[in-house]
């Protein structure tokens, strides 16, 4: 009976064997002790934040210096419009946002992927193009509303950051009722009857439930 529980569930026959002792003993089954994962600062900040981030590194380079994670510290720390961060929290962060490390001049410097650097050329290339043969641009994106959602007004993105709060969409936290939202539309506004909005089916923390059926509806 251990080894076609232990098939099915795929849990160890020795966990299936203590839990059964457990109930012959006790006549209950205790909780499993799940340890909570601790969000790190990269999950915290928002889009607008990340994308800030990544100006900083370009800014960098633009004034023709070298972008190092140092140099980098310095200038986000200074921003009061991001959120502090410590030198190895930084160098987590910044890894995460595409850039790696190259050595220029022995010390090590941050540039973006090749193949990444190739994408945005070909995609400016396009959006030239198109923008000069007339042809109408449509951006499209997805996003959610949870049922406990609501606006709390701050000073500031750093001020939201100390009060644990956000200028923008944060993570859902899972409880309630929860609505994705994807819309389409240009410089001329929504596309008409471009709307799609279902009630999530998932009891998870993540709200990415685009498939492919979802997309091509």
């Amino acid at each position: 009976m251990i080894t076609s529980i232990a098939r099915t569930t795929g849990i160890g026959s020795q966990t299936i064997s203590r839990t059964i002792a457990e109930y012959k003993r006790t006549k209950t089954v205790s909780s499993p002790n799940k340890k909570r994962t601790k969000k790190s600062l990269f999950d915290k900040i928002d889009d607008l934040d990340r994308n800030a981030l990544r100006q900083k590194v370009h800014a960098i380079w633009l004034r023709r210096q070298l972008p190092t994670i140092d140099k980098i510290l310095h200038e986000v720390n200074e921003d009061p419009a991001l959120p502090k961060f410590k030198r190895t929290t930084m160098y987590t962060t910044i890894k995460k946002l595409d850039f790696v490390f190259s050595k220029r001049k022995r010390c090590n410097v941050l540039t973006e992927r090749k193949d990444l650097i190739v994408w945005r050329r070909n995609y400016l290339y396009d959006i030239r193009k198109y923008r000069k043969e007339g042809r109408t641009i449509y951006y499209l994106d997805e996003t959610w509303l949870n049922a406990g959602d609501y606006v709390d007004r701050v000073k500031s993105k750093h001020d939201a950051f100390e009060r644990g709060l956000t200028t923008g969409s944060t993570n859902p936290t899972g409880k309630g009722k929860r609505l994705i939202v994807l819309h389409i539309g240009s410089d001329k506004g929504f596309l008409g009857s471009g709307l799609l909005c279902f009630e999530s089916k998932k009891n998870s923390a993540d709200y990415h439930e685009m498939n492919g059926d979802n997309f091509k509806e």
